[in-house]
């Protein structure tokens, strides 16, 4: 099973994607950044907040970032932010995807004392670059543990559902998807999108600042792919018929 279910076979929320800010201070070839201009902007702070609270009410223990296609550190509330969640949901995983650019090994330790649990610290020049490697070596042990800074692999790139290349099988692919039986993801706008890989917000699910993430999950769109997904049939969905990602 990719995913896990409730005592009445309903697929269970563990993993929120929620896009504090839409800004990014790198335009990678193989990112929809890098060819497609959007505002930039900030997440309402009350979207935010409200969105945590409902996941309090639901006792969510799941993970939670704050990216689909922005850098988060660029946003300064991001410390309050981690905070926040931290003090209302204790149990739930804290993690950030990040480019690292804007680390320094104070801001490391003000994130790690604010909340956070790991760092995916995605290095794009082929190398670990001079400033991570500094602030490594200057971590002990467990706090490494925390601390994952990998150099890209462009082997993992996928085509965005048909916005950058990729050297992927052509699609559409009969290949189950299970993204949406355990992810929601909401972008800078407060949208709920089908997806980590719906740039545009083409398949919109709803609101998060109008309606709960109990009805928002609930939704009948997001039923509706998931039906077709379990079978594997992306050829008959919209967004889903150009998107070669594995799904897992």
């Amino acid at each position: 099973m990719k995913y896990d279910i409730d005592e009445n076979g309903e697929p269970i929320l563990t993993a929120l994607s929620i896009e504090i800010n839409s800004n990014c201070n790198r335009k990678c070839d193989w990112c929809p950044v890098g060819h497609y201009d959007r505002e930039i902007s900030l997440l309402d702070d009350k979207i935010f907040y409200k969105v945590i609270d409902e996941l309090k009410e639901m006792k969510f223990d799941g993970k939670i970032t704050f990216s689909l296609y922005n850098e988060p550190l660029l946003d300064k509330r991001i410390l309050k932010f981690i905070k926040y969640i931290r003090k209302n949901i204790s149990s739930t995983h804290i993690y950030l995807n990040t480019n690292g650019d804007t680390l320094t090994l104070t801001r490391w330790k003000n994130l790690r004392n604010a909340g956070l649990d790991v760092a995916k610290i995605f290095q794009y020049d082929g190398k670990i670059n001079e400033n991570i490697q500094k602030i490594i070596n200057e971590l002990n042990e467990d706090e490494k543990s925390h601390f994952q800074a990998h150099i890209f692999n462009e082997k993992n790139i996928n085509s965005r559902a048909g916005l950058v290349k990729s050297d992927r099988p052509k699609v559409p692919w009969q290949k189950p998807c299970y993204r949406p039986f355990y992810q929601l993801c909401i972008d800078y706008k407060g949208k709920v999108v089908l997806c980590c890989n719906d740039y545009f917000g083409k398949i919109t699910i709803g609101d998060a600042g109008k309606e709960s993430i109990k009805e928002l999950w609930a939704n009948k769109i997001l039923k509706f792919y998931r039906k077709k997904l379990l079978r594997g049939d992306r050829a008959s969905l919209e967004l889903c018929k150009l998107c070669d990602h594995h799904g897992l």
